[in-house]
């Protein structure tokens, strides 16, 4: 991985004053749906809230509403610094039923994006879908594992591939396969801790190199295969302070989970630079562009 880049901009990302006036009246506002608007609408003391939606680790009382539009807001914020494409095409593996980036991807585009994901969980994948009904942008949700993505999507055809959360899931699913659990079956969220249970051992027996470290870059790697010359792949990953000191959760892992994936793509040698921008923590985000040669 080259060297890390700084961006030109100075302008600070996520100012909390500011991404309260996207959820509330501005770009993240006009592309969330009526229920949500209203229920963020209807909301007291929302500078608190998106102050602290916008921590790392997460505070206890978070408001779901305000994390996801506060989430979007920081993905469209990212994509205005970077200055994609206004009709951008995106790819996310494993989205889940999270759709921060693609609520960024309709405000950025004003509803002309292309938004392509790869999902492999089957009741996550039907969560999510009533989520974006009501976006104007091209959605298309394909139904297979991302270590698949070539077998689906032509080279050099997106601008952006976006890991939101995603790593976590990646590694899950990884260690849980081959105990026997079907990850694209299983009802997800209440198997989760299972499945941090059984990353966590692997962790603490050194297996990670073995087994999801390989299937991680591979997607990784067919992401930067997927993104044209000079796009970028976006990482995040946050945590919530209520695992701190819980026996079964391993804090360690998960808090130094973007800082692990940026040392095996570096080992990895794949050709991208890190980019940094201001107000953006490289422990919980990682930017890196495609090389353009």
């Amino acid at each position: 991985m080259g060297e890390i880049v700084h961006s030109a901009s100075s302008a600070r990302l996520w100012e909390p004053a500011r991404v309260a006036q996207e959820i509330l009246q501005g770009p993240i506002s006009r592309v969330l749906d009526d229920p949500a608007r209203c229920e963020l609408a209807g909301l007291g003391e929302i500078g608190e809230k998106v102050a602290g939606a916008l921590e790392n680790p997460k505070p206890l009382d978070i408001c779901m509403p305000v994390l996801n539009a506060v989430l979007g807001a920081q993905y469209y914020e990212v994509f205005q610094a970077l200055e994609l494409p206004r009709a951008l095409s995106v790819y996310e593996p494993c989205v889940g039923a999270s759709n921060p980036v693609v609520l960024a991807a309709e405000a950025h585009s004003a509803g002309t994006a292309r938004y392509l994901t790869i999902n492999l969980n089957r009741k996550l994948r039907e969560e999510l879908r009533p989520k974006i009904a009501h976006l104007q942008s091209s959605i298309q949700i394909i139904e297979d594992n991302a270590q698949k993505a070539l077998d689906h999507l032509p080279l050099r055809s997106f601008e952006v591939a976006c890991f939101h959360h995603a790593v976590n899931d990646i590694l899950q699913t990884a260690v849980s396969e081959p105990r026997g659990m079907d990850t694209s079956g299983v009802d997800w969220f209440p198997n989760e801790r299972q499945m941090i249970e059984w990353l966590a051992e692997d962790a603490n027996a050194g297996l990670l190199e073995l087994r999801g470290k390989p299937e991680l870059m591979q997607i990784v790697g067919d992401a930067v295969r997927l993104v044209r010359p000079g796009g970028f792949l976006l990482f995040d990953h946050f945590n919530w302070r209520r695992f701190i000191g819980v026996s079964w959760f391993p804090w360690d892992l998960f808090y130094n989970l973007i800082p692990m994936t940026r040392q095996w793509v570096g080992a990895c040698g794949l050709p991208v630079t890190e980019v940094c921008l201001p107000g953006v923590d490289p422990q919980w985000w990682m930017i890196l562009q495609v090389e353009r040669t």
